[in-house]
């Protein structure tokens, strides 16, 4: 089903538009990273958050804090059951009996010379009764990450933040590198900064209206369901474009944004 409009920006999108956030993976012949940013999912005491780092519907990485509300942690899981290790890990050390996730400064390297661990690492326990714990001071930190599809190990980072007190925990964005075995940098979102800027493009979805703000002249996008099929497709001819969705059901959705001149790929979540 194909579906495109090319009427001008209602008022009540433009109105809106500042509220948006753009999510941008850039490409060229040697890879591409692909760059997701969600609505902010607050992890609570009993609960946790799987997040899924490479987009393909099954969960990589577990985000704990523990009924007791003491200890904050993560563990790398199977694609088919949240609570078997397989072989995906994360950047830390270990100081025993305990594995520690490393808070990576933005910039920091992630790939095959990073410390790598599969099992459990805690970001925090008790206010940082442990002296390793890395995720104390209740700010945004990195986590290094390394997810290993088939025979291949991708790298990767998420950005998070443990209250001092681990009573929650905020899983804000991710991104990894789609070349394997290629190195990424925490809090990298594009291979090249002179590419298809990230601050440039702007997505707003208001009602069954979707509104796309500061495109090139070459943009295909798709409208996914949650499971990955495609519903609505087109191609943008302006800087700016409006999606009418009329017709489709209430629900999460994914938008994804293809600039033809960079090769670079645009995903985020939104609600219709």
């Amino acid at each position: 089903m194909k579906k495109t409009t090319s009427e001008k920006l209602s008022n009540r999108l433009l109105k809106y538009s500042a509220f948006s956030a753009a999510i941008l993976g850039t490409a060229n012949a040697s890879g591409q990273i692909v760059y997701t940013d969600i609505a902010d999912e607050t992890v609570l005491p009993g609960s946790s958050y799987s997040l899924d780092l490479n987009n393909d519907l099954l969960g990589d990485y577990l985000f704990t804090i523990n009924s007791a509300a003491n200890f904050a942690f993560m563990q790398p899981v199977s694609g088919t059951a949240a609570t078997m290790y397989n072989s995906n890990g994360f950047v830390g050390f270990s100081s025993a009996p305990y594995n520690y996730p490393s808070n990576l400064a933005a910039g920091t390297v992630i790939n095959g010379t990073s410390g790598i661990f599969s099992a459990r690492g805690d970001f925090n326990y008790s206010s940082c009764g442990y002296p390793g714990s890395q995720f104390c001071d209740g700010l945004d930190g990195y986590v290094g990450l390394h997810l290993v599809v088939g025979v291949n190990t991708y790298y990767g980072w998420a950005r998070i933040q443990v209250a001092t007190d681990t009573a929650n925990m905020i899983i804000k964005d991710y991104a990894y590198n789609t070349t394997p075995s290629e190195a990424i940098e925490a809090g990298q979102t594009t291979l090249s900064i002179n590419e298809f800027s990230i601050n440039s493009i702007k997505v707003v979805a208001l009602n069954k209206s979707i509104g796309l703000y500061n495109l090139s002249q070459a943009t295909d996008y798709r409208l996914l369901d949650i499971s990955g099929k495609s519903i609505l497709d087109g191609t943008t001819n302006g800087e700016s474009h409006v999606i009418e969705a009329n017709g489709i059901a209430n629900g999460i959705y994914i938008i994804e944004i293809s600039d033809r001149n960079s090769n670079s790929v645009i995903r985020k979540k939104i609600v219709l």
